[in-house]
């Protein structure tokens, strides 16, 4: 994807979000992570909008978010995720999610997602990745509520070392017949849990990637066998 459609893309999604919601944000969560919503026009839902820092690299948050394959092991109720198809054409990828929500039980969501900006192997740039719902890509599951809107971003900036600025906007419908009350009150839930595991897993990649360069340099580094003259106390037969 040539980068005037990514900006023409995340400009569509951003003015999507916003056009669907109405009225001012509310902050329902302050510390440690700032939470706000607003009312989705014609829904009883909300446009939820997260931000704060993580005590990892952007590097390596970026990682996490990227290796869809192991999202579910440390991702708030998610059970399955795997890609169904990288699109070269537009540098897009198709994401197939479970999830199994408490009480609520399965839903599940068919996403394309696109990274517009990527953080640089040394760790500077910034992070942007957006994704859409494409819940007719597949057939649904027997059983599974397939979700029908679930639309959202990320963003991130290094804030120096180990710590990155995280954005994270999404719209969710979850499905089924859910009280909004609930509905949102486990939106608020999950992206705290999002951010603390999202930490806890750039955090173990870190270790992760610096273990393997601490690998990769030692197995650089040329052993030389120590150079010892003829004739000295080291080759000396016995005791003097």
């Amino acid at each position: 994807m040539t980068r005037m459609s990514f900006i023409s893309l995340s400009t569509m999604l951003s003015a999507g979000l916003s056009a669907a919601a109405e009225g001012d944000w509310e902050t329902v969560v302050s510390s440690p992570i700032s939470i706000k919503n607003r009312s989705v026009v014609g829904t009883p839902l909300k446009e939820v909008w997260a931000e704060g820092e993580v005590n990892a690299p952007l590097i390596d948050v970026q990682d996490a978010l990227m290796n869809v394959g192991r999202l579910k092991t440390y991702m708030p109720y998610m059970k399955e995720s795997r890609v169904l198809k990288e699109q070269p054409e537009d540098q897009s990828v198709l994401i197939y999610t479970l999830i199994d929500l408490p009480i609520v039980g399965k839903r599940d969501y068919v996403t394309q997602l696109w990274q517009r900006q990527a953080v640089r192997p040394d760790g500077t740039g910034a992070l942007e990745i957006i994704w859409v719902a494409r819940p007719d890509y597949m057939p649904a599951r027997s059983g599974i509520i397939r979700l029908q809107t679930n639309n959202g971003l990320w963003l991130g900036t290094s804030r120096g070392g180990a710590k990155t600025w995280l954005v994270y906007k999404f719209e969710i419908d979850p499905g089924g017949w859910i009280p909004a009350f609930a509905a949102n009150l486990g939106n608020q839930k999950g992206v705290v849990d999002t951010f603390k595991n999202l930490e806890a897993e750039a955090l173990k990649r870190m270790k992760e990637r610096l273990a393997a360069a601490e690998a990769a340099a030692a197995l650089a580094t040329p052993i030389v066998a120590p150079i010892v003259a003829p004739g000295s106390a080291a080759l000396a037969p016995g005791p003097r």
